[in-house]
């Protein structure tokens, strides 16, 4: 995959809500090359609500990978909390994830705070 094809991937994403962008951005996400990485998950966590519906279906689906359930708190912190405290007690694969996640979540909320 380029990284050509994970940006237009991404405005395809943005912009229209293409189902076949969003599993292209899924799988860079997730893929071993660190550019795709970066540019699929700006592009989720620009996407906003309808990134985290997507994320949030895999999770359900039992298909999330670790790096895509990462950007979960980028995208709604209090979203994100309420999924991975279910996450964190479901006893799957992303249970250390979820936890990891929580923890980030609270240490943006103590910033946020002071």
């Amino acid at each position: 995959m380029t990284p050509l094809r994970v940006l237009t991937a991404g405005l395809m994403w943005r912009w229209f809500g293409a189902q076949g962008s969003g599993d292209t951005l899924l799988e860079a996400v997730s893929s071993q090359n660190e550019q795709n990485r970066m540019l699929a998950g700006m592009s989720l966590v620009k996407a906003g609500d309808k990134s985290f519906d997507l994320i949030e279906d895999q999770i359900d689906t039992g298909h999330a990978t670790p790096s895509a359930v990462r950007l979960l708190p980028d995208i709604d912190p209090d979203r994100a909390r309420s999924v991975m405290q279910k996450v964190s007690t479901s006893g799957g694969d992303l249970v250390e994830t979820a936890t990891e996640c929580i923890d980030t979540i609270n240490r943006m909320e103590s910033v946020d705070d002071d």
